[in-house]
């Protein structure tokens, strides 16, 4: 696999969590996000902040951190929702 190939590596990532490998999933996509981080979609970006929502460490600051690097290095290609940081309303 074309470690730089953002589908593949999300498919990867998705295939990863299915068998219950949280930890193996947020790798591979953290790993493809810092390495290319001018080659990212916005579907990884998701699939890592859903991740990181499943292991509820420091979820929100590592979110913050990938959006910081999108809009580095994203500007044009990624909108600010795939990264779920929105406020929710009381009682939802």
């Amino acid at each position: 696999m074309d470690p730089t190939n953002a589908t593949a590596v999300n498919n990867l990532a998705v295939c990863l969590l299915y068998q219950g490998r949280l930890k193996d999933a947020l790798t591979v996509l953290e790993e493809m996000i810092w390495k290319n981080p001018d080659n990212v979609q916005e579907s990884v970006l998701f699939n890592l902040c859903t991740a990181y929502e499943l292991e509820s460490s420091k979820t929100t600051q590592k979110k913050k951190t990938m959006l910081e690097l999108a809009a580095k290095y994203c500007t044009d290609t990624v909108s600010g929702d795939c990264f779920k940081l929105g406020h929710r309303k009381s009682g939802s």
